[in-house]
């Protein structure tokens, strides 16, 4: 049964709505026009819900912040459903400025974006529909959300994060439960890791001949909870007891990419090649990666992102020095003292980016 979306945007609307069409959904259009006709509009059989920024053309109407927070809380009639920002790319960058609009939305993209990446977008969208879905039907409960058994939540989740979650402002709130999950967990370093930090702290290069067989190995440590078709992420708890199974007891994090690839390459017989270090850097005690060319990086050649509000079970990010002279977007991010590093180092003129 196809999933129900209503498309709210203050311009033409059928190039969108045919382009959701195409992608299997049931779509209607409602243009904002009349406010307490929206309303009436939002009822309890959409699945998912996509706003344009802007709606201020006409007197009266509310933009996509507005609107997404009056559904989310006074909609007497709207379900808890995803509610998802497309808009155009000049009005996105504004946008992104203000995090407490953002936080509305389940996802913001460019209409130019979505448009030339659908099907990624409508995994994404799907995804957000499944995951609204089972954190309702299941009440809240975190272990079917994230796929763990009853031993495996105190091995794997911190004792804070499943305080947070079951916080008033968070429990019986779906979009917020989910939300947290997806920015606070999901998207972030800490007991999942994405791709590049797994390649980064095994130290084996993702161009080895037999890196998806190392992969299809690892394949049973992988996260199964909400999400997780659009977000691949591995639990390091799990890969690191693994690890020291297949290296009798040495340290993972002790030892350089070098070191790390001929044990694996030993214990599992596969053809793994050692990552380099990135340029201007030297270490390949590699546990991270930098953030903007996602490439591996010890931590201690790295520059602190600096990141308000950081969960005790998250961990640091950083940029390395090859990025920041390559005037990385990152690099407003970076403390006083470590931005004046780098123009020093840009005076000098002994490195270049």
């Amino acid at each position: 049964m196809a999933y129900k979306i209503l498309y709210i945007e203050d311009q033409i609307a059928a190039s969108i709505e045919d382009d959701l069409k195409k992608l299997g959904y049931d779509v209607k259009s409602n243009d904002a026009d009349k406010f307490d006709e929206l309303m009436d509009a939002i009822n309890d059989n959409y699945d998912a819900y996509i706003l344009d920024y802007r709606l201020t053309a006409n007197k009266g109407r509310l933009d996509a912040p507005a609107l997404a927070q009056t559904m989310r809380t006074k909609g007497n009639n709207y379900k808890a459903a995803p509610i998802f920002l497309i808009s155009y790319e000049d009005n996105l960058r504004e946008f992104d400025k203000d995090l407490t609009s953002q936080d509305l939305f389940d996802f913001a993209v460019s209409k130019k974006e979505f448009r030339q990446n659908l099907p990624k977008y409508s995994e994404r969208i799907n995804s957000f529909i499944l995951a609204y879905k089972c954190i309702s039907e299941s009440d809240f409960d975190l272990k079917k959300v994230l796929a763990i058994s009853s031993g495996e939540i105190d091995k794997l989740i911190d004792y804070r994060l499943i305080e947070k979650l079951g916080s008033e402002k968070i429990k019986e709130d779906t979009y917020a439960y989910c939300r947290f999950i997806n920015i606070s967990l999901i998207r972030c370093i800490g007991p999942l890791v994405g791709i590049d930090i797994l390649s980064a702290r095994l130290g084996v290069c993702k161009e080895s001949k037999d890196w998806g067989k190392l992969l299809d190995l690892l394949e049973k440590f992988k996260y199964r909870g909400i999400l997780s078709d659009v977000y691949n992420r591995w639990w390091m708890e799990e890969i690191s007891n693994w690890w020291t199974e297949i290296a009798k007891g040495k340290s993972l994090r002790r030892l350089n990419s070098k070191e790390r690839v001929a044990i694996l390459s030993s214990a599992l017989d596969f053809d793994l090649n050692p990552i380099e270090p990135i340029k201007h850097s030297k270490s390949t005690n590699f546990w991270s990666i930098c953030s903007d060319t996602k490439q591996a990086l010890d931590p201690s050649e790295g520059y602190i992102i600096d990141k308000k509000d950081l969960a005790p079970w998250q961990e640091l990010e950083y940029l390395s020095l090859y990025a920041a002279l390559d005037q990385s977007i990152y690099r407003k991010y970076l403390s006083p003292i470590d931005r004046e590093e780098i123009r020093n180092i840009e005076k000098d003129g002994t490195l270049q980016s």
